[in-house]
């Protein structure tokens, strides 16, 4: 049953691999009305502090994301940041890490700015533009609305309660909820001050909620089929020392996506080498057994095949 499930997990990350060079950049035209308006009014300058202030914040997620073993096969700039769906082969607790990334240095260079006109002043004039357009993507990002990372925060943490089907089910009710209370605020501004902006973001929020996309997913860079492609060209291989107690978590944590990684096994006592554990042979088991069981576990396992 076990090696039934193997194959079938094995099957899906081939069918999910792609190679690094198969990232694609999806610009929303809303960016392009949006540059149109703003130059118009006189405001490029504001326009293209909000297009650094996304940039910027993709780039965190972009970041973390390959620091902890992801890629993404498409990235989608959208005014308010990147609209990002999750693979299913993303652990939850990487997954709120990924989300995170990018509203925390959005915040980061927000605080960092206050702080500079405290020294320099006279910056401000030049520099608010650009605090404030990161402000606005941090908070907004952090709105419990799939795909907006807050949403995805939201999802990885249901998915540790509930199945990943119904964390969905979960999520798109709330986008839903949000949705149809920014159209209400948009309705209510009408009296007073129309907002566009309210408008396009409530019909975002619904149309998350009734047809996710799902184009745009982290994919594990140690897939296998991911690996063979990057095995065209030849790959340093590194070396990693790990005890016997250490859990599969870890060692995948530590895995290097430009490199094709080997753990040495040791006894925690003595330091003796118990073993060798291949990159091949930890998906492998992850995909089998889950994070949860043990370098000594995997050694065992092999010395009984070996007999």
């Amino acid at each position: 049953m076990k090696e039934k499930s193997r194959k079938k997990h094995e099957r899906r990350a081939k069918e999910r691999s792609y190679s690094g060079d198969e990232v694609r950049i999806y610009i929303s035209p809303v960016m392009f009305v949006m540059a149109i308006y703003f130059v118009a009014m006189g405001m490029a300058y504001e326009f293209f502090c909000s297009l650094a202030a996304v940039l910027l914040h993709e780039c965190a997620h972009a970041r973390i994301a390959r620091k902890l073993g992801y890629e993404l096969n498409l990235i989608k700039l959208m005014p308010y940041g990147a609209a990002l769906c999750g693979s299913e082969q993303i652990k939850p607790k990487h997954e709120i890490l990924i989300a995170l990334a990018g509203p925390m240095i959005n915040l980061a260079v927000a605080t960092g700015f206050a702080a500079l006109w405290w020294l320099v002043p006279s910056c401000y004039m030049f520099t608010e533009a650009f605090c404030r357009c990161n402000i606005y993507i941090a908070f907004f990002n952090l709105l419990p609305v799939y795909p907006l990372d807050g949403g995805r925060v939201a999802l990885a943490m249901l998915s540790l309660r509930f199945k990943r089907v119904k964390a969905y089910k979960i999520m798109r009710i709330v986008s839903a909820v949000f949705g149809m209370a920014a159209l209400a605020l948009f309705a209510l501004s009408a009296v007073y001050a129309l907002n566009l902006c309210l408008l396009s973001v409530g019909i975002f929020m619904l149309l998350s909620s009734f047809i996710p996309d799902k184009r745009a997913q982290y994919t594990a860079l140690f897939a296998l089929g991911s690996r063979r492609d990057r095995l065209k060209a030849p790959l340093e291989v590194r070396t990693v020392a790990v005890s016997a107690s250490t859990e599969l978590a870890a060692m995948y944590g530590a895995l290097d996506p430009d490199k094709y990684n080997e753990f040495v096994v040791l006894d925690e006592n003595t330091l003796n080498v118990r073993g060798k554990i291949g990159e091949t042979e930890l998906i492998e088991s992850v995909m089998a057994d889950g994070y949860s069981i043990s370098a000594e576990q995997i050694i065992m396992r092999k010395s009984r095949r070996e007999l």
